[in-house]
């Protein structure tokens, strides 16, 4: 079973009239990458790094950092999945609340 999530960028600092669906964030994921810890923690690189390449394409840098930040954890929170909270947690609480890139959680 496929699980699509979208995604609009939350926040004022991305809201705009010319949203229009080019510019929903759209992911999918097996529920098979969703039942066990090394699974999950892939699907969170690949999660992280299709954020990352969406904020990139959406806004200019300085805004990027801020679009990532919001996209992951509302696609994250999208998924209502404990194990991935988890680790989305234990990767944006890390020092200077910095989450690692894209594959380097050391999966």
């Amino acid at each position: 079973m496929k699980k699509t999530i979208l995604a609009l960028a939350a926040g004022g600092l991305l809201a705009a009239p010319a949203f229009g669906t080019s510019d929903m964030f759209r992911f999918e994921a097996q529920a098979s990458e969703l039942q066990d810890t090394r699974s999950v923690a892939l699907l969170y690189e690949r999660l992280d790094a299709a954020v990352l390449e969406y904020c990139v394409e959406l806004v200019d840098e300085p805004q990027v950092v801020t679009c990532h930040t919001e996209v992951l954890a509302s696609v994250v929170e999208q998924f209502d999945n404990a194990n991935l909270t988890s680790l989305h947690l234990q990767a944006t609480s890390s020092v200077d609340g910095v989450s690692p890139a894209a594959g380097e959680s050391g999966v």
